[in-house]
């Protein structure tokens, strides 16, 4: 009776110990864990003379009812560490209901600002950088002081010391958007095309063959989620929820995204900055 009586004491202290660490784990450390992706594309459209060169993609900064100076100056020190030849910012510069100061706008402008990139620096609006025209304004004017290009359907053409170019097309964030035709009609198919969504389901009606590689956040991986078992739904996915996917002939991509919103916890989820490198093929 002793020996079943110690086993059973083991396994409820085993199971606590368990809980306060996974506890811990999704409250405290994985929502600083900041973990860099690494994908490499090898496609033969892609120009030569963008072979070697690279992109960060990183979006759902949420600042502020979670994501606050702390997190950001180390969000700040683990950026720095990496040099790419273009930025991309995929929407959602503050938590949905947080009000900024100006130390706030501050802050931001001194990360974004402090980020270099010899091809450019390129943003989108997401949902909560949209909710009214003042939120707009301040997140355009924060964007534009850190000299980041805020893309708005309009198509550009990178380029590297050459002729060849790749083309980049952001699309802000909208429940609305069912046709993206026209937005592409100046697009070759036989140029290398990026587009930068903040809601992958946006992905599903871009135009067939014309994108080969599109990029989104939003949806942060429904940030807790366990193993086996159905992901935690509080945000809207889409049909997406992270990594990889083809579809609609596009090869997507869906980060993790930064920061936390709703609930303070990421759990089997740590926040991501994905690294591109265009290799040869």
């Amino acid at each position: 009776m002793k020996k079943k009586l110690f086993l059973i004491l083991e396994i409820i202290t085993f199971l606590l110990l368990s809980a306060l660490f996974g506890y811990l784990n999704a409250s405290k450390f994985n929502l600083t864990d900041y973990e860099v992706t690494y994908l490499d594309i090898k496609d033969e459209t892609v120009p030569e003379s963008f072979i070697g060169k690279s992109i960060i993609f990183i979006s759902d900064l949420e600042y502020g009812t979670f994501f606050d100076k702390t997190r950001l100056e180390l969000f700040k020190r683990k950026i720095n560490n990496f040099k790419a030849d273009v930025i991309i910012f995929g929407g959602d510069m503050f938590d949905r209901e947080f009000v900024p100061i100006s130390e706030d706008v501050t802050l931001l402008t001194d990360l974004l600002s402090g980020l270099e990139a010899d091809l450019g620096k390129f943003a989108i609006m997401g949902d909560f950088d949209q909710i009214t025209d003042r939120r707009k304004a301040l997140v355009s004017k924060i964007l534009y002081d850190s000299n980041f290009e805020l893309l708005d359907g309009n198509p550009i053409q990178l380029h590297n010391n050459s002729s060849q170019q790749m083309n980049l097309i952001g699309i802000n964030y909208s429940e609305d958007t069912t046709d993206l035709s026209g937005t592409y009609s100046n697009v070759q198919p036989e140029d290398y095309t990026i587009t930068v969504i903040h809601g992958a389901a946006m992905a599903d009606i871009l135009p067939i063959k014309i994108s080969d590689l599109t990029l989104s956040g939003h949806a942060h991986h429904c940030q807790v989620n366990f193993p086996f078992l159905i992901e935690d739904s509080f945000t809207q996915t889409g049909g997406y929820s992270t990594g990889k996917y083809k579809t609609n002939n596009t090869f997507l991509y869906v980060s993790r995204g930064i920061g936390t919103t709703i609930r303070d916890y990421r759990f089997f989820n740590d926040p991501e900055i994905l690294f591109i490198t265009f290799k040869q093929k």
